[in-house]
Parts: structure tokens; C-alpha cells; sequence
């Protein structure tokens, strides 16, 4: 089944795809890591005595899981709080083995990890970041590690590829559906198996295996900031894409493992879930998607008003910047200006000087004109001027009108 590694759905969607999950599982679509629904029948017609064995989920206290095993078999097995960096405690693994070790089943934990194609975008910290790779390629990264010394005989596809793709299609459909109702660009879901034969030796004895290697993606969009500073806030959207991988093997002495295949896939496919355990988990995980939601809802507004603030900052940073700016370019064109009325009243007084010329200021009115230095005692009175070179010269009193001496200034 698709895991139930948690999803970076953005912001509150997170919570809404939780129970998404939950509710595609609480339906019977979906089982644990690809497994049927547990017909222990089938078992029993394959093996001369069978026991039922038990997968406990130590954070609830519950039995989570059975498992129908041969009845000389052993077996260890638990559901495990994930690991990697989710918030479903739905990743079970287990092993069964016969006396001799040479025939056995094993469910491996799984592992998680974000492919970013912008570095801008946000993953977790506690999440690991990995490339993109497909089954086949992560088999060859682990198969070293969890099988050393073994050897490839072969690689095709999986007998489980079908079922985990109907499970993530049918998550595409739910989370589409909620798109289209929340608005939202939803994650594409995808997924790949393959299946490993591999041959080495158990101590002396030689060993063929099964190795299933199975993954789910999701390429979920995540937010990222594209304005500059000092530039009202934009976003844009970047895609991450999401990997669950995990594990399956089925051994059996060389030679006989095609013959074996049947037995082994029934104790398999015998993981039955318990339904008060599902029931209870699914509580716990909506329970755990509503807190999601208010506490993203909060984060969100704090992050985006933190966000608004420094941009405003930033802009009106960049508003001083050129207000500054235009008051030094003010400044210095009003410099020039000054400069150049400066050259050119200079110029006008030594053109005047050239032409006999006077530069004169009415003090009464602050009218100006030229007058020839032919005249040294101007006078004025409502346009009408006299020009004597009488030194001592006064027309009031003697000649009707309000006089006004001019007085000679410089452009």
C-alpha cells in the first residue's frame, strides 16, 4: 500500500491529507506495504500446522497486526513510530524464519527522504535529503548494506507494482478532490517496484531471495519567495519531491526458492490488520490533522506578517534610498544653476561695461533697467524717467510726481 509517511502538503493541507489517508485506509483500499487482505486459509492448505502471530503497536499498547506463520517458525515483529521525519506511527516490520534459517519472510522499515529541484525550497530539517532515484537504483544503494556479499541475478518488475499504484492513484483522486475544493495545487502521486533475485551463501548453506523494493512519490509544490529585497513580497511555487521506499524479501535454499515462491508469498499476504487498532490510530491521526491545522494556521499568519513587515522595511528602505537620491540630484543641479547664473551675470555686467552701460534697481519698486553711463543721476516716477548728470539733482518738490533715484547694481 502507499506508505503513511507524513506528507509536506503545504501549510494546513497536511492535516486535511492525513485524513485523506485515513479515510482511503479505513475503507479496505489500501493494507500494510502492499500486503492482500489475509487469507489465512490459503496458508493453512500450504504448511501441515500454522500459528497466528502477533505485531503490537507499543505506543498505543494494541495489537496492530496479525500474521499467520507454520507453527515451528519464528517470528519478531512491531510497528514502529516513524523514523524519518512524518508524524503515523504505521510502519511495520517483521521477520519469520524456519529452525534452519534457510527459508524465511522479511518486511523491512522503511525510509523517507526529500529531492528539492530549487534550493530555495523548504524542507524540514529533521527530514533527510537524498536524489531522486528509482527502485532498481536505491536497491543497488542498499542491497550491499542489507545483503553484503550477495549477488544480482536479475532485476524486473515486482508482483506488488500494480496494487501500490491503484493505492496512489486512488490518493491523487482524493487529494485532487480536495484541491479543487480548498483551491490548492495538490502533489502528483507516483510510484515504482521492482524485484531483485539474489543468490549468497548463509553461512555454508547457498541462498536464492526475493528482494522486493518498492517506493511511493509524492511531487508536492512548496512556496518560495522570488521578489528581491526592497521589492513588494511575490511568491512562486517549486516542486519537492517526496520518496518512501521500503523492503520485502522471501528466501529459500538455491534451487528451490521458484518452488518456495507460493508458501511464501501466503505467510505474506496473511498481515491482517486489527480493526480497533485502525479505528484508533485513525482518531489519533485526524485528532493530530485538526491540531496540525490550527497551529499551521497560526504559524502561517506569523510567518507572513513577519514576512510583510521586513519587506516593508525594505521597501521604504528603498524609498529613502531614492529620495536621497533625488535630493543630491536636486542639490546638484541647483548648484550648476547658481554656477551658471553666476558666469552669466557676470558676462552681462562686462557686456554692459563694453556698451557703456548701467545696470539700475528701482528701490521703491524693485524694477530694473538699463540705462547708457551717459547719465550718472536717474530718476524715476510712474514710467517716466529723469536722466541729468547734475550732481545733487533732486525732482520732488520742483517737478510733479513721486521721484525715485535709481540706484547702479550688478547683474
Amino acid at each position: 500500500m502507499p506508505s503513511l509517511r507524513r506528507s509536506p502538503f503545504p501549510l494546513f493541507a497536511t492535516g486535511l491529507l492525513a485524513m485523506a489517508l485515513v479515510a482511503c485506509h479505513s475503507s479496505g483500499s489500501s493494507s500494510a506495504s502492499g500486503s492482500s487482505s489475509g487469507d489465512s486459509s490459503a496458508i493453512g492448505s500450504l504448511f501441515s500446522s500454522t500459528r497466528q502471530v502477533q505485531i503490537m503497536d507499543p505506543a498505543l499498547n494494541m495489537v496492530a497486526y496479525t500474521l499467520t506463520i507454520p507453527s515451528d517458525w519464528n517470528f519478531q515483529g512491531q510497528v514502529m513510530t516513524n523514523p524519518t521525519c512524518g508524524s503515523a506511527p504505521a510502519i511495520v516490520a517483521y521477520r519469520v524464519w524456519s529452525n534452519d534459517l534457510q527459508y524465511g519472510v522479511q518486511r523491512m522499515p522503511e525510509i523517507g527522504w526529500d529531492t528539492k529541484e530549487d534550493p530555495r525550497a523548504i524542507v524540514p530539517p529533521m527530514c533527510k535529503q537524498m536524489d531522486a532515484m528509482s527502485a532498481a537504483a536505491y536497491a543497488g544503494v542498499v542491497v550491499p548494506t542489507v545483503r553484503p556479499n550477495s549477488t544480482v541475478e536479475s532485476i524486473g518488475p515486482a508482483p506488488e507494482a500494480s496494487t501500490i499504484a491503484a493505492g496512489q492513484a486512488q490518493i491523487q483522486q482524493s487529494i485532487s478532490a480536495m484541491d479543487a475544493r480548498f483551491h490548492m495545487a495538490a502533489p502528483t502521486y507516483g510510484s515504482d517496484a521492482a524485484r531483485l533475485r539474489l543468490s549468497y551463501n548463509l553461512g555454508t548453506a547457498p541462498i536464492e531471495e526475493f528482494l522486493d523494493v518498492m517506493e511511493t512519490t509524492a511531487d508536492t509544490p512548496s512556496s518560495i519567495i522570488v521578489s528581491r529585497p526592497g521589492q513588494v513580497l511575490r511568491t512562486g511555487s517549486v516542486i519537492v519531491k517526496n520518496t518512501t521506499a521500503w523492503m520485502v524479501g522471501e528466501r529459500a535454499p538455491k534451487g528451490k526458492l521458484d518452488s518456495s515462491e507460493k508458501q511464501l508469498e501466503a505467510i505474506r499476504t496473511s498481515l491482517t490488520i486489527n480493526p480497533a487498532w485502525d479505528q484508533k490510530r485513525s482518531q489519533m491521526i485526524q485528532q493530530q490533522g485538526a491540531a496540525f491545522i490550527a497551529q499551521s494556521w497560526k504559524t502561517f499568519n506569523a510567518n507572513y506578517q513577519a514576512n510583510a513587515a521586513a519587506y516593508a522595511q525594505r521597501f521604504a528602505q528603498g524609498e529613502k534610498f531614492i529620495q536621497n537620491m533625488q535630493a543630491q540630484g536636486d542639490a546638484r543641479n541647483a548648484a550648476f544653476a547658481q554656477y551658471e547664473a553666476g558666469r552669466t551675470a557676470a558676462t552681462q555686467d562686462k557686456v554692459d561695461q563694453i556698451l557703456d552701460q548701467q545696470y539700475y534697481v528701482n528701490p521703491a519698486s524693485g524694477q530694473t533697467s538699463t540705462i547708457s553711463t551717459a547719465y550718472t543721476n536717474n530718476w524715476s516716477s510712474g514710467g517716466t524717467t529723469i536722466q541729468t548728470n547734475l550732481q545733487g539733482y533732486d525732482p520732488n518738490g520742483t517737478v510733479p510726481g513721486n521721484w525715485t533715484q535709481l540706484q547702479p547694481i550688478k547683474h
